[in-house]
């Protein structure tokens, strides 16, 4: 006897095929999003890298860079939020997680008027980005293989005085990046300058910028940057003991804000 009915198609056989399709199709519209992100940062900075360059005031290439990277995040559909605000009126010293080159570019968002960020030697060396950063202002410390830029204790004794002068300071005390998770151990240099200077460390904790641009990444994924700004920490004395101290307060700050984020 002839059976006429058409074959069923075996849906478990052709679901592993759509999905790895769908996978490979993801795959290529996040390479597209990731060169049409680069495309775009390299073009805007042809022309604002130049303006930034000539500015005669360093309030107003801060407020250019600012706005040019607002502008890029709203084009490449990048969502940036704060929750919590800076300390306003007073200098102080800022103390973020670090997962990400954005990082930075996050932190330098949520300010308004220019503060002070600390950024290794070897940044230093590159022709463009180093003539940048040095226009906004960053502050460059010497690496161990990096003997033409200024020591640690300098840096520490220059932003001593920034921070005496009115200026607040962004610091990364984790160090550099890191392709493991999690929260690592704070080194002193940010918590020494805020017990000699008697000013609040302000946790910060850093959302989402992993996912966008990991270390070790070169193409950016869609996302959404959040900054959790916690409550000022006061330090209690001066010297290398009320520096460790403050610094494992500012640890658990900045885990806590990571984690009930």
């Amino acid at each position: 006897m002839s059976n006429d009915r058409p074959a069923r198609r075996d849906t478990n056989v052709l679901r592993p095929v759509r999905e790895r399709s769908s996978e490979k199709n993801r795959d290529v519209f996040g390479a597209l999003y990731g060169v049409a992100c680069w495309v775009l940062f390299c073009s805007v900075g042809t022309v604002a890298l130049p303006v930034i360059l000539v500015l005669p005031k360093l309030s107003w290439r801060w407020k250019l860079a600012r706005a040019t990277a607002r502008l890029l995040c709203a084009w490449v559909a990048i969502a940036f939020e704060t929750s919590g605000t800076p300390l306003a009126g007073t200098s102080c010293v800022y103390v973020a997680n670090h997962v990400s080159f954005l990082d930075s570019f996050a932190i330098g968002l949520m300010f308004e008027e220019p503060v002070v960020f600390v950024a290794g030697g070897m940044l230093s060396h590159q022709r463009v980005v180093g003539t940048f950063l040095r226009r906004i202002g960053v502050v460059f410390v010497r690496t161990v293989a990096d003997k033409r830029h200024s020591s640690v204790s300098s840096v520490l004794t220059t932003l001593e005085n920034l921070v005496r002068s009115g200026r607040s300071v962004v610091l990364f005390p984790e160090g550099g990046l890191t392709v493991t998770p999690g929260l690592r151990r704070f080194h002193l240099g940010a918590f020494v300058v805020a017990s000699e200077t008697a000013c609040p460390v302000v946790p910060v904790g850093i959302l989402g910028t992993r996912e966008i641009l990991p270390a070790g990444r070169r193409l950016p994924r869609r996302g959404a940057m959040r900054l959790v700004v916690g409550e000022p920490l006061l330090p209690i004395g001066n010297g290398w003991k009320a520096a460790h101290q403050l610094a494992d307060k500012a640890h658990d700050a900045v885990e806590e804000l990571l984690d009930r984020s």
